[in-house]
């Protein structure tokens, strides 16, 4: 079997829509739950939800959802709410207050190994976990889990805005993130042992800290023995959230079956997957798909299908594929966050009213969808 976590990064904004900090000192007590934690991040303006360990998707989606719940709690006794979305579409970084000083050694060390790199990264990801059985050939499953991080990066896209203009991509965010070393797509790896050899020899070096590990868009965490899936903007909706976890989860178990099949199928570089990178980057759900296996370029629709006719056999009884099924026909109908993001701002035409329909989106009620897309 394998288990689910994830952590998700929600923006504290006042009732203007603006990022504002959030105060950890307060109430902390109150917010424990035995569904996961709260906890802060480099930016006080963030609040980082972390979820308990799950079996099942619904019960990762159940979870997430009382954290989103807890959030919007704990800041509204601040007199704030939150906000999700990849990056806040007009706030500066120069204006984020951030978590430092001796109280905080870990982020003070951070800011003064990358300084603006640091400061100006206040991006919003999820991360999901992938726990495995001990013998179970993580790297090798890693190697080809790789594929299909730009797909999930697609569905996920919710960052088009910096600072107010409309940067012309689907996700921004990795403008920001991919400034930090040892950030992007991993390499292929041999073996377990290979990768954490090389983690340690960069901690023996200097380059990481003795509690750190790689921050790229999968990994092998350093402490959990997890595959992190890091790839994805937040998203508000957490039926797009559920499909994520599940198009991953099924894609892994796929490849385990097929590993302990003795079919090793072909891994691609990090080159090739930086192609299709860049497309859901730059088009989300309306790219062109590059499929290396058999060079050829194809739309999304021919190329979800295709993925999904591979690990649809994973679901546990027809209605639940049926269920998952309809759930990514709705997602490539609707195309990304992003493309409604860039539609409400057009129709609105003052900041203020955009990123309240964003907060919106997160609360306990929102807004309707309409076929083919987002109100």
């Amino acid at each position: 079997m394998i288990t689910l976590g994830m952590e998700e990064e929600v923006q504290v904004v006042d009732d203007h829509g603006q990022l504002v900090p959030h105060d950890f000192s307060r109430d902390l007590a109150q917010f424990g739950t035995p569904e996961g934690l709260l906890d802060r991040e480099i930016h006080r303006c963030v609040i980082e939800l972390k979820t308990r360990i799950c079996n099942t998707v619904p019960e990762l989606v159940g979870a997430l959802r009382h954290l989103r719940t807890q959030a919007r709690h704990k800041t509204a006794a601040q007199g704030q709410q939150i906000l999700i979305a990849g990056i806040h579409p007009t706030a500066r970084w120069q204006q984020q207050a951030m978590h430092s000083g001796p109280e905080y050694p870990h982020y003070t060390q951070l800011l003064d190994e990358y300084q603006d790199v640091a400061r100006s990264a206040f991006s919003f990801g999820m991360h999901l976990h992938l726990g495995f059985d001990f013998a179970a050939p993580k790297l090798a499953i890693m190697n080809r889990l790789r594929h299909v991080l730009p797909e999930v990066l697609a569905l996920s896209a919710s960052s088009p805005f910096l600072e107010g203009r409309d940067t012309g991509l689907d996700s921004w965010r990795h403008s920001l993130l991919d400034r930090y070393p040892r950030m992007g797509t991993p390499d292929p790896w041999d073996s377990e042992q290979a990768y954490r050899a090389h983690v340690n020899r960069l901690r023996q070096l200097g380059c990481l800290g003795e509690g750190q590990g790689l921050w790229q868009d999968l990994r092998l965490h350093h402490r959990y023995g997890t595959l992190e899936v890091r790839i994805m903007d937040t998203h508000p909706d957490l039926d797009r959230v559920g499909l994520i976890a599940t198009l991953l989860k099924w894609e892994a178990e796929t490849i385990l079956q097929e590993l302990q099949a003795g079919r090793e199928t072909s891994v691609w570089s990090r080159a090739c997957i930086d192609e299709n990178k860049w497309r859901a980057r730059r088009h989300g759900l309306r790219a062109q798909w590059i499929e290396w296996d058999r060079d050829e370029a194809c739309s999304t629709a021919t190329h979800f299908e295709r993925w999904w006719s591979r690990i649809a056999l994973r679901a546990n009884h027809a209605a639940e594929r049926n269920d998952w099924e309809r759930r990514l026909a709705d997602a490539l109908s609707e195309g990304s966050f992003a493309d409604a993001l860039r539609r409400r701002a057009a129709q609105d035409g003052h900041w203020r009213h955009t990123l309240q329909w964003i907060a919106d989106m997160a609360a306990d009620e929102p807004p309707l969808r309409q076929a083919g897309g987002w109100r």
